[in-house]
């Protein structure tokens, strides 16, 4: 994970250590920074809920590619939500590459993640 923004958010810390997470394909990192009753969505997949689910679904999307790195452009928080955006860049299992620009809203429950919507066009993995 990269973080190329001057915009400045008192969620960076968070939004830094989940992409982190996500681009360690490390579910059990992401899980613990959500909320039991998160609910979660990629790309034009159904929503989901709960942690668990969240689980299973991230351990599945990891299992189809071979490595991913985010480059965060922009964070900006407006109360308990933050949203930020970037490029995301795919290594499929034959090591082709593909990259896309990405989109995420996460609302927050305390400090943990209840609503995670992620806008992204996965079809060209």
């Amino acid at each position: 994970m990269q973080l190329d923004t001057d915009t400045q958010s008192p969620h960076t810390p968070l939004v830094a250590k989940l992409y982190t997470a996500v681009d360690a394909m490390n579910a059990t990192d992401i899980v613990a920074l959500v909320d039991e009753n998160v609910q979660f969505r990629l790309g034009n997949f159904d929503a989901i809920s709960g942690r668990d689910a969240v689980e299973e679904a991230n351990v599945g999307f990891f299992e189809t590619i071979l490595a991913m790195h985010h480059t965060i452009t922009g964070i900006w928080s407006s109360g308990d939500t933050v949203f930020c955006e970037g490029r995301v860049h795919y290594t499929r299992k034959d090591k082709s590459t593909h990259e896309v620009p990405f989109a995420a809203r996460l609302g927050l429950n305390g400090a943990k993640i209840i609503d995670y919507y992620v806008y992204v066009d996965i079809s060209g993995l």
